[in-house]
């Protein structure tokens, strides 16, 4: 008897399963939606080609539906924090075959929320609305529609909708960049525009190509190192703000799903760190790691931490070409207790992730596996405060240290960039007014330059 009970318990459940994929395989169908209209709507704007597909669906395969029913029904992705916040877009994404939109809200997960598109005049395309659900949490995958180009979200059909944002492009048949990375969201009264510097130049010897950054708070100082790499194409930047305040730990978890999200198809292999944390590799750069450790089946490596101890801020203001070999945060720290694999971080192919933490995926694609590799070949190295901590301060005097700096060619190439790369920024050259032609000050009725002048910073 016990036997036939055992046996009907799992038939039963195989028959749920079954039942739930079948709704979630074909939930379109659920929510049918008339598109014949569509390009009728956006007539009076231009839609180019890679604009012009329909989806019905956010999942393509068997497999990736039923991974998103297991990871659902386990919990995977349950913050249930800042549940008192209105529900604002972060970001939007459009990929191939689907678009995600990322939100502040902490507390939605599992939810249903109907995606929203509009035309390039911001004029709802009609009839496209589609209801999905908030998974990972604050996440919305979207199917894709003819002619959208701003996207946004409401908990009812008909009900108004926070305002809608641009697609950002991501439709790439292959990714265009081999490796990125996803800093940390930027806050706290330390100092930055070195640790900045010093964090870019050190990765882009290592072989990165594009860094997203996300701001919570920095100062206008700092800001100019940014700009300065925004203006060149090196980084990409988003201003986490809105009028809700919350704890920093909690806008580092919506800055982990907004930049897995971003750097889908537009990056091969992302590491998500923290900008006092450097991937150091032990030959060759992080590209030449990658490939060898890649098989075509690895969407995950993680990387032991190597934390060393740094006991002083960084320096408020750039002064000269000494302060910044002696402030540079890798010349000034060396000392550690060892490799570790406690608060480790992960490199990731950011489209066979299903749900990323702040240290490792939580979820990967169905027929990926991952890594951790040995601390020989890559090491994560995390200069970490003795204070100013929320927790662990004077950690170091817990260990016994010994000395692990980088290597003396890299560093001096690296010491090298960074003051060069500070003193381009900071360093003004005096204006000669004498070299003004009287004319441009004289006919705008402007004051001698060589006697008033009008600076813009």
């Amino acid at each position: 008897m016990a036997i036939f009970f055992t046996a009907y318990r799992i038939l039963l459940l195989v028959f749920i399963s079954i039942f739930c994929l079948n709704y979630f395989w074909n939930q379109d169908k659920f929510h049918s939606i008339n598109h014949t209209q569509v390009t009728n709507q956006t007539n009076k704007c231009y839609v180019p080609e890679w604009n012009q597909l329909e989806t019905s669906s956010i999942t393509n395969t068997f497999w990736n539906s039923m991974s998103r029913l297991l990871w659902m029904a386990l919990d995977l992705s349950k913050e249930n924090n800042q549940n008192y916040t209105s529900v604002v877009l972060i970001g939007a994404y459009v990929y191939p075959e689907y678009i995600s939109i990322t939100l502040n809200s902490q507390y939605m997960v599992k939810q249903r929320l109907y995606c929203r598109y509009f035309d390039c005049k911001k004029q709802e395309i009609s009839g496209s609305s589609w209801q999905g659900i908030v998974f990972p949490e604050s996440v919305i995958h979207c199917p894709r529609r003819i002619g959208a180009e701003f996207v946004s979200v409401s908990k009812y059909k008909t009900e108004d909708f926070p305002n809608p944002m641009r697609l950002k492009f991501r439709n790439f048949e292959k990714p265009i960049h081999e490796f990125a990375i996803c800093v940390a969201p930027l806050y706290g009264q330390e100092p930055k525009w070195i640790q900045i510097v010093e964090f870019i130049e050190h990765h882009k010897m290592e072989g990165a190509t594009l860094f997203y950054f996300h701001i919570g708070n920095i100062s206008d100082y700092d800001r100019k190192v940014l700009d300065e790499y925004e203006n060149n194409g090196d980084i990409e930047v988003k201003v986490l703000q809105e009028k809700y305040e919350r704890p920093f730990y909690a806008w580092q978890l919506i800055e982990i799903q907004d930049c897995h999200m971003r750097a889908k198809y537009h990056s091969k292999w992302t590491a998500f760190i923290d900008i006092d944390e450097r991937i150091s590799t032990q030959n060759g750069r992080i590209s030449d790691f990658l490939n060898s450790e890649d098989n075509r089946k690895v969407a995950e490596i993680q990387m032991p931490i190597l934390n060393i101890a740094k006991y002083e801020d960084a320096p408020m203001w750039y002064q000269n070409e000494g302060q910044v070999r002696r402030e540079m945060i890798s010349n000034k720290y060396d000392k550690t207790p060892g490799p570790s694999w406690n608060a480790s971080k992960a490199i990731i192919r950011p489209e066979k992730i299903g749900i990323m933490s702040i240290h490792y995926a939580i979820a990967l694609e169905h027929g990926y596996v991952s890594l951790r590799s040995d601390s020989s070949k890559i090491v994560l190295r995390h200069y970490r405060s003795t204070q100013h901590r929320e927790n662990l301060n004077d950690w170091d005097k817990e260990h016994t240290l010994f000395g692990s700096p980088l290597p003396q060619e890299f560093s001096s190439e690296l010491t090298k960039k960074v003051f060069e790369k500070t003193k381009s920024i900071y360093e003004k050259v005096p204006v000669n007014c004498s070299t003004i032609p009287e004319d441009m000050w004289k006919s705008r009725q402007f004051p001698d330059p060589c006697q008033r002048m009008l600076l813009t910073w």
